[in-house]
This record gives structure tokens, C-alpha cells and sequence, in this order.
């Protein structure tokens, strides 16, 4: 097993032995707010307040951090409001770099209305929040950092769904896969709805659509 499989499974199975998810495979859905339709959320801000699980996902975030970005290429840690705030103060902490909390919106006035705490234009920015379900949030969060001239090195969460892809650059420790393997190997919910939620994983803007929600996000100006 290499240390990305070990991560994403140590990361699953903290996410499932701390019951950080909801699931909803009979009657309505949940619905993101992009207007995805899902069977599953996951609820890292959970997370945060159980001390050991805790440590051990900043342990693997740091490491991932020194292995797949470089401690060298990052000047400054910039939280996404909300949920990803604790997680971002505590790496910023950890590898010694400024934080700052980028904001869903603007406040005041000039280059860093939309963020609490400073960088230099340049700056070289790791943006982490504490999960991603399409990761159009967090293109809007590294839109904001760019607009205010900074560079992002890469967007970095503890859980990706990775079945409603819009960033092909975000990196995570696990997807909803290691979670739903972690599930049945722990038999935490029986095999109906280990079924459900594979099925759900095979094919989830189908799924999305037969339940009430989108099945692709509305085209932007300008995307590809």
C-alpha cells in the first residue's frame, strides 16, 4: 500500500468511526447547494472537535503538503469560510506561514476586502477547506485570491467526493470511494445501502437527476 492509499483509508475510517456523515437512501435526498442531489453527506466540521482524529488528519495533511507541494513553494495558508478555517490555522501553525481566511463575500474596501489578514501581491497561497463536493466554491475562493494578485500553489482538502469533477487540480487524503469501502469493510451501514451508495458513486449525476437534482452544472461564460 503506497502512503496515498494509506492515507485515504486511515482518513476514511476516521470519517466513519466518528460517524462524520448522514445517509438518506429511502425519501429525499440531500441537495448541495449547487443543486446536486446525494445520498450521502459528509460532515467534517465533526472533525474538529474530537481531539485525536483531529491531530491525525492534520499529521497526513502535512505530509501530503511536504510530498505533493513543498513546503518551499508556499509563502502564505489561506482558510476557506467557514469549515475550513480550524484545519487551515492549525497547518499555517504547524509549517509556520502566515493565515488568512478567504470570505464567501466582500467587505470594505481595496486589494483584501474579501479577506481577514494580509499577503503581498505574489504571494504564493495553499488554500485548503475541509471538503469538496463539485469544487465550484473553491474556484470561486481561488478567483478571489488571483483577483488580489496572488498565486495559488493548490487547492487541498481532507475529503473529496470526486464523483461532480469542475477542478481537475484539487487534491485531497480520500473520495467518496475509500469512504464507501470503509463503510462496508467496517459493516457501519448493511449492504442495501452499501449498494445504493455504490451505485450512487458509479454514476452520480444520473443519480442526481432520478432523485430531483442537477445533472451537470449550468454552463459560465468563458468555461470550457
Amino acid at each position: 500500500m503506497t502512503d496515498a492509499q494509506s492515507r485515504a483509508a486511515e482518513t476514511a475510517r476516521i470519517i466513519v468511526e466518528c460517524g462524520a456523515y448522514y445517509i438518506r437512501t429511502a425519501g429525499d435526498p440531500f441537495f448541495f447547494t449547487s443543486g446536486w442531489a446525494s445520498p450521502l453527506f459528509v460532515d467534517c466540521k465533526k472533525l474538529i472537535s474530537v481531539t485525536k482524529a483531529r491531530n491525525a488528519l492534520i499529521d497526513m495533511s502535512l505530509d501530503f503538503i511536504a510530498e505533493n507541494i513543498g513546503l518551499d513553494n508556499i509563502d502564505t495558508v489561506a482558510g476557506c469560510e467557514l469549515a475550513g478555517v480550524p484545519f487551515a490555522a492549525i497547518i499555517a501553525d504547524r509549517i509556520e506561514r502566515p493565515l488568512v481566511i478567504v470570505r464567501k463575500q466582500s467587505k470594505g474596501f481595496g486589494r483584501l476586502a474579501q479577506f481577514e489578514g494580509e499577503f503581498d501581491p505574489g504571494s504564493r497561497v495553499l488554500l485548503i477547506d475541509d471538503l469538496a463536493t463539485d469544487g465550484i466554491s473553491k474556484l470561486a475562493f481561488r478567483a478571489a485570491l488571483e483577483r488580489a494578485e496572488a498565486t495559488v500553489t493548490r487547492t487541498f482538502v481532507l475529503f473529496d467526493y470526486d464523483v461532480f469533477r469542475s477542478d481537475s487540480t484539487l487534491a485531497s487524503l480520500a473520495k467518496l470511494r475509500h469512504v464507501i469501502d470503509q463503510m462496508a469493510k467496517s459493516n457501519a451501514v448493511d449492504e442495501r445501502t452499501i449498494a445504493n451508495l455504490r451505485n450512487f458513486a458509479a454514476d452520480a449525476p444520473q443519480w442526481s437527476r432520478r432523485h430531483g437534482g442537477i445533472v451537470a452544472l449550468p454552463e459560465r461564460p468563458g468555461r470550457d
